[in-house]
């Protein structure tokens, strides 16, 4: 909690003292508090692949646990706001700096409450919804235990009912999948923040987020570092006394040691891992007395870089910098652990004469080197039909040189398509079709790591659009 008032008192000393925090300020002076909701009902191919699995009802895609999520943080967000409108209405520099004081620490409340009482459908439950993709891909059964919210049980952070056979198979047929199941659960917090600053830039929706910025960086931060508390590996013999079952045993124990290890050990059979101590099944938990010298400093170095995380405008509320009265930007630095490393991103959100871009500047690293990769998205090309704007065509695309796992040398070229299609029922309503295709790669927020084509159809819902034209990058 305390870092909560930290990081508005912060926001509050930047409007004093900062002209671009001013500028940012000066922004919210809307008096219109936009609210986009997305809901896409069907994904392929990941949805196909669920009902194989016999979870069509019981497995969300990525974007399913992303668009839930993010939909429930906005609404939170979009009613602290009109609240605090009505109670300090920022009519001038002061009582918007009150209002943007007040909203942020309402909306962090409802956040923080959300997140670790609320759980189900909260960051934390699509956290594990993330890891359980890449099992449900793969015909593996699981269960997220967020959902013991609704039969009394414990309701905690992890993902159970996984049977040693199928990680050891994935493990045989496609170790790189699992390496990245293990990373996935922070993937989706970084796309959940990144999704709210695409939202906040583009969109103006002014969402009073700063808290969750911080609640969700430190939690990844403190998460990757983890493994360096001295109770760390007595942790994991509390959590191998609870797992007497196999049924109950989490899927990965926490969640890096056991990254790491894999990441370094392509090769190893998952059944080298040993016995449980119970006796029964394998012992699927990494103590860092399981790490040789070399992983366990290569996860010192990415907790490290996990802080570059905090290297945003966004963090303090900054959500705009404007250059001139044509053109403004922001930028935000991510470090996504994957399967293969990690990638650095740098995010570039710009708005120049009403065109929106989002462009992304990669480095993807292995062992042995860093390779490039840029992405590019913007705002849609907007077409009439019987003289009406109805139709809306959304590009993005990527290219990129990866390799294959933490060893390969060689620099792989691929990339990505996505089209979004969006038809105009209403003021509010559309109709949202989506097509991508990928190459072999990792891509965040795609849970597949092979050559892939996709397709989600579903709606959106926006709310006080007010002067906001169609042509806005969502």
């Amino acid at each position: 909690m305390r870092l909560r008032f930290i990081a508005i008192g912060l926001g509050v000393l930047l409007s004093d003292i900062c002209p671009l925090a001013a500028q940012g300020l000066a922004h919210e002076h809307i008096h219109t508090y936009f609210l986009h909701i997305d809901l896409p009902l069907l994904d392929l191919p990941f949805q196909r692949d669920a009902s194989d699995t016999g979870e069509l009802f019981d497995s969300y895609s990525m974007q399913q646990a992303l668009a839930v999520t993010q939909n429930l943080h906005r609404v939170n967000y979009h009613f602290n706001n009109r609240l605090w409108q009505g109670i300090i209405r920022p009519d001038n520099k002061r009582k918007r700096m009150y209002n943007r004081i007040a909203a942020n620490l309402t909306s962090g409340l409802v956040d923080y409450a959300f997140t670790y009482y609320g759980v189900v459908f909260s960051a934390q439950w699509m956290h594990e919804e993330f890891h359980r993709t890449g099992l449900t891909i793969r015909g593996i059964t699981s269960y997220d235990e967020t959902y013991n919210r609704f039969n009394g049980g414990f309701a905690n952070g992890s993902v159970s009912r996984v049977k040693d056979e199928d990680l050891i198979r994935l493990k045989r047929e496609a170790p790189q999948e699992l390496v990245r199941s293990f990373a996935a659960g922070i993937e989706s917090e970084f796309l959940l923040l990144r999704g709210l600053q695409k939202d906040n830039f583009f969109s103006g929706a002014k969402h009073a987020n700063i808290a969750l910025n911080i609640l969700l960086t430190k939690h990844a931060i403190d998460y990757v570092n983890q493994f360096k508390r001295s109770d760390y590996n007595a942790s994991i013999d509390s959590m191998n006394a609870h797992g007497l079952k196999i049924i109950d045993r989490d899927l990965v124990g926490w969640d890096f040691t056991p990254w790491v290890y894999d990441l370094h050990r392509p090769d190893e059979p998952y059944e080298a891992r040993g016995v449980h101590p119970s006796g029964e099944g394998i012992d699927r938990a990494i103590k860092t007395t399981a790490l040789t010298d070399e992983e366990y400093r290569y996860l010192e170095k990415m907790g490290r870089m996990q802080y570059l995380n905090f290297l945003s405008p966004f963090m303090v509320g900054i959500n705009r910098i404007r250059l001139n009265d044509q053109t403004a930007f922001n930028v935000a630095v991510r470090h996504y652990l994957n399967s293969f490393g990690y990638d650095l991103t740098a995010d570039f959100f710009v708005d120049h004469r009403a065109k929106h871009y989002l462009v992304s500047l990669h480095g993807y690293r292995n062992k042995h080197r860093i390779l490039p990769g840029v992405g590019v998205e913007r705002s849609p090309y907007v077409f009439r039909i019987n003289g009406q704007e109805r139709l809306l065509l959304q590009p993005s695309a990527m290219v990129w040189f990866q390799p294959s796992d933490f060893y390969d040398r060689t620099a792989r070229p691929g990339g990505a398509l996505h089209v979004q299609g969006s038809y105009v029922l209403s003021n509010t309503w559309r109709i949202v079709a989506v097509a991508e295709g990928k190459t072999q790669g990792w891509v965040a927020g795609n849970p597949y790591l092979q050559a892939k084509a996709g397709f989600r159809l579903g709606v959106s819902a926006s709310f006080n659009a007010g002067g906001r034209g169609l042509a806005t990058l969502l």
